[in-house]
């Protein structure tokens, strides 16, 4: 396993002083955030490929993936269509930085929009987008991610129909974070890192405490903290990766109140203690 730590916290900031960040903190690896100017105005594109892998290899860093945006909870098919060529981008990307891996989203949660509705738009999205990014030597790592779709045994659900159509490319970037954020208890959290661990293919890594209500037992929200300071069992998980060969990126994406790049450095130095 590599550590390091996604771009996406940096926003604004230059991509080599994201990498000299990530670096300085003992990183190993970075996922770079495709969204189009994102970092500093930075399109990431066959044009400046060489030169953003200069800046890694000047930054000891391997580029472990691309971030890429996009949402298939659509019910026109041009739309769909529309949101394919968008997650191609990054895509097209990734291959021109030599990277094998884009995170992919499946949809957002719209009014009225349950997930058995929007469920052939996602299949239908993200096989056609596996589809075309196969020749890019491409796996779509979809994220758990948002409202409509943050369970793990749907998520595991959703891989094995997109696979039916014979997209092999077709993983998981599992946010360790992300089921207790929308509302799963541990045992729940537990379960759906089961249900999705034979899929994982990239690690963006948070954790984080349940806060009860004012006069209640019951959680009424989960709150980010530095991986190793919450109530995840982000060491069980690493080793249990470990233990299926699991060799990918172990992304920090810490979202926590207080100081990003302070809470980014306690986090890899902790993943890099646990590190199987």
């Amino acid at each position: 396993m590599k550590i390091g730590a996604v771009s996406l916290g940096w926003a604004d900031t230059p991509l080599p002083a994201i990498m000299d960040d990530i670096a300085a903190f003992g990183g190993q690896c970075i996922e770079i955030n495709g969204r189009p100017g994102r970092h500093a105005g930075l399109i990431l594109g066959e044009d400046n490929a060489a030169q953003v892998r200069g800046w890694a290899a000047a930054a000891s860093l391997q580029i472990s993936a691309v971030s890429g945006y996009c949402d298939f909870a659509l019910a026109d098919p041009a739309a769909r269509a529309a949101e394919v060529e968008r997650l191609l981008v990054s895509c097209r990307a990734a291959h021109a930085l030599g990277v094998g891996i884009v995170r992919a989203f499946s949809g957002d949660l719209k009014p009225g929009l349950t997930l058995d509705a929007a469920w052939p738009w996602l299949v239908a999205g993200l096989q056609e987008a596996a589809r075309q990014a196969a020749p890019l030597g491409v796996t779509l790592a979809i994220e758990n991610h948002g409202r409509l779709l943050n369970d793990g045994r749907a998520l595991a659900r959703l891989i094995g129909d997109v696979g039916t159509a014979g997209a092999a490319n077709v993983g998981v970037t599992l946010d360790t974070g992300n089921f207790a954020w929308a509302g799963h208890n541990l045992d729940q959290v537990r379960a759906d890192f089961a249900a999705v661990l034979p899929y994982i293919v990239s690690l963006h890594v948070k954790d984080g405490v349940w806060r009860a209500a004012a006069g209640s037992s019951l959680a009424a929200s989960f709150e980010f903290v530095p991986a190793g300071a919450g109530q995840l069992p982000v060491a069980e998980w690493l080793a249990a990766l470990a233990g299926r060969g699991f060799q990918g990126a172990v992304c920090s994406e810490y979202e926590g109140s207080g100081d990003f790049r302070a809470g980014t450095r306690a986090s890899i130095a902790y993943l890099r203690a646990q590190r199987p």
